[in-house]
């Protein structure tokens, strides 16, 4: 190993090991621990991710050669640490200045300006243009406010006060984005590397074949499952894309599914595995934050639409094999035994159990994340295949690492465009004007809310979209009555299918360069897959009580649970135009009848929704019956 992949691994690992450090210490005064913070970011970020770097995906958890940089980044890396220096040296004069009255130093200038262009440089290095561009582009709509015509007028402010906001104050770079990152993201990411390195990564992938055995269409639907799951751990789409797909695509072609359809199952199921806790790509602690619930709170609401997500995967896939006569597969392996891995790896379920108790006996997310990620280490040795040694610790540190500095960026290059137009009170003009658009009804307003969201999305990360359309979206949704938390989470996951929707569809474009075929091909058929995950927000919009299923009484949130249910599964039906054989026309216009009913929610409708679909698919059966088309032999 030559010594710059030494030296590389090293700063990852005292990086790593000094935010550890800041758990088990206590998190020092905010303008000191958050600017150490995005510091080591940017000096990491440089080292990381290095301006000529080959167009492969380096392994998490590993530093190749061809990935080490050169001396421009080096000395991009060592200016990063320079504003950390400088607040720190002069944190009494920062700390007591007063805001927008105290002249701004020229010293301020300088640091501060080099600070804001390392960010811009690294987010586009990690995500491309469209996230520093929209930043910059609030900066410029801010100074030239007075300038503006019509809606888009504001008083506009001056660049001292503008720099004075964003870099000089516990908001924009140093804000509560930033104090979330270097907390509470940080050590759920480490909890999810930690898991992953001591076995969590090698049970998934055995578990994605014991779950094909006597299974219809098994290697697809443990596809789903697996990958879903993952994501959870790894909180990031395109990557869980790379972890799993490597395995589940090829597994799914043998089995005799189409390249597109491989390759728009894998992206869909990993996509929407960042809606399942304990990561959630970030999105729940600052929903969290916003709405002022418990992170608890956020991860069980969470569930629900995770479940239905899962179903209507589950049920697309069981309905395509046996649209392509894809029969039952049987894997010739011993260690497909599902209970002989569980024998193997039920310890692993303990730091889970751990983190869980912690949050219902309500100690702070960032303290159960801590003990359960600490706990990995020692109940690794449980179990002589699992036990984690210097080599595989190291690894946990530098997959942490790697997924921190990529989720950290964001949030810190996002906190800046937030704490921009807080200050012009533009948010507050365009959610009046969403809602004059909507002509004050609230399923125009969701599909505007929508629309915009995806748009964002469109090659950002699942964590910035969110929290720049929330700045727009969030309050318009408000204005129907529809309550914070509720807001957030409709637009979290609005967000969630950005990178699954064409033309862009950044996952599945992954997944196509894995399954070697065409991907927007393959991005249509992941847009029929994932329909359900683009209704489910305003089925949640007109029913919250799917986010907190005993709020009302829980025979009202069974009720609804149920009937929306039935709504996913007549989607999934529609979507595929199949169930034991081609839908008609009389039936497609039952099952799209049935699902208007959902925007319309009574005890009345429902029952009238369940009964159409029901009766779809008794009408199906008969056919498929009387046609002599085969219904039985379907295990699921």
């Amino acid at each position: 190993m030559k010594l710059g992949v030494r030296l590389l691994s090293a700063v990852t690992v005292a990086v790593a090991l000094y935010h550890f450090y800041i758990a088990l210490t206590g998190v020092p005064e905010p303008m000191v621990a958050r600017p150490i913070h995005v510091s080591a970011l940017l000096f990491l970020g440089f080292l990381l991710l290095p301006f000529r770097r080959p167009p492969e995906t380096q392994d998490e958890g590993e530093i190749a050669e061809e990935f080490v940089p050169r001396w421009f980044d080096w000395g991009l890396a060592v200016l990063g640490i320079v504003s950390a220096v400088y607040i720190i040296n002069d944190y009494d004069r920062i700390s007591h200045r007063f805001v927008y009255l105290d002249p701004v130093e020229p010293m301020d200038w300088i640091v501060g300006l080099t600070t804001l262009a390392l960010i811009i440089e690294l987010a586009r290095r990690v995500v491309g243009l469209i996230l520093p561009l929209i930043v910059a582009a609030f900066a410029v709509f801010t100074l030239l406010g007075s300038y503006l015509p019509g809606v888009l007028r504001h008083q506009g402010t001056s660049a001292e006060k503008l720099f004075d906001h964003v870099f000089l104050t516990t908001t924009g770079v140093y804000g509560t984005l930033a104090s979330l990152s270097l907390s509470i993201v940080f050590m759920f990411i480490a909890f999810g590397a930690f898991l992953q390195a001591a076995g969590g990564e090698r049970l998934l992938s055995q578990i994605i074949v014991a779950m094909t055995r006597g299974r219809k269409g098994g290697p697809a639907k443990a596809s789903v499952v697996a990958s879903v799951l993952f994501g959870a751990l790894t909180g990031s789409g395109a990557a869980n894309v790379y972890a799993t797909g490597a395995v589940t695509i090829p597994l799914m072609r043998r089995a005799g599914y189409k390249r597109e359809f491989a390759a728009a199952t894998e992206a869909c199921a990993s996509q929407l595995g960042q809606l399942l806790p304990p990561v959630m790509g970030a999105a729940a602690f600052i929903i969290a934050e916003f709405s002022r619930v418990s992170y608890g709170y956020v991860a069980m609401a969470a569930l629900v639409p995770s479940f239905f997500y899962v179903l209507a995967l589950y049920l697309a896939v069981h309905i395509e094999s046996t649209k392509a006569g894809i029969g039952i597969y049987e894997p010739d392996d011993e260690r497909t035994d599902i209970w002989l891995l569980l024998s193997r790896y039920w310890h692993l379920v303990l730091p889970l159990i751990i983190l869980v108790v912690l949050l219902v006996l309500r100690y702070t997310p960032y303290f159960a994340a801590t003990v359960a990620t600490l706990a990995v280490i020692p109940i690794s040795w449980l179990r002589k295949e699992t036990r984690m040694g210097v080599r595989t610790v190291i690894r946990a540190l530098t997959i942490t690492m790697q997924r921190v500095v990529s989720i950290g960026i964001v949030l810190v290059c996002a906190g800046i465009g937030v704490a921009i137009l807080e200050m012009t009170g533009v948010p507050y003009q365009v959610t009046g004007l969403l809602v004059n658009l909507s002509g004050g009804h609230m399923l125009p307003a969701l599909l505007i809310v929508g629309a915009m969201t995806i748009l964002l999305g469109f090659g950002m990360p699942v964590t910035g979209a969110f929290l720049i359309a929330s700045l727009f979206g969030a309050s318009a949704l408000m204005e129907f009555g529809i309550d914070p938390f509720t807001a957030y989470m409709i637009i979290f996951l609005f967000a969630l299918t950005a990178n699954i929707t064409p033309p862009v569809c950044v996952a599945t474009f992954a997944a196509a360069s894995i399954a070697q075929c065409n991907f927007m091909r393959a991005g249509m058929r992941g847009l029929r897959l994932g329909m359900p995950a683009y209704v489910i927000p305003i089925v949640i919009a007109y029913n919250p009580t799917l986010l907190n299923i005993t709020e009302h009484g829980l025979l009202f949130g069974v009720q609804v649970l149920l009937s929306t249910t039935v709504a996913v599964v007549g989607l999934v039906v529609l979507m595929s135009d199949w169930l034991f054989h081609r839908l008609n026309m009389v039936q497609r216009a039952l099952l799209l009848g049935s699902l208007l009913a959902i925007v319309m929610p009574s005890p009345l409708t429902d029952v009238l929704a369940a009964s159409t679909v029901g009766a779809v698919i008794l009408w199906q059966w008969l056919d498929a019956k009387r046609t002599g088309v085969s219904v039985g032999n379907s295990s699921s």
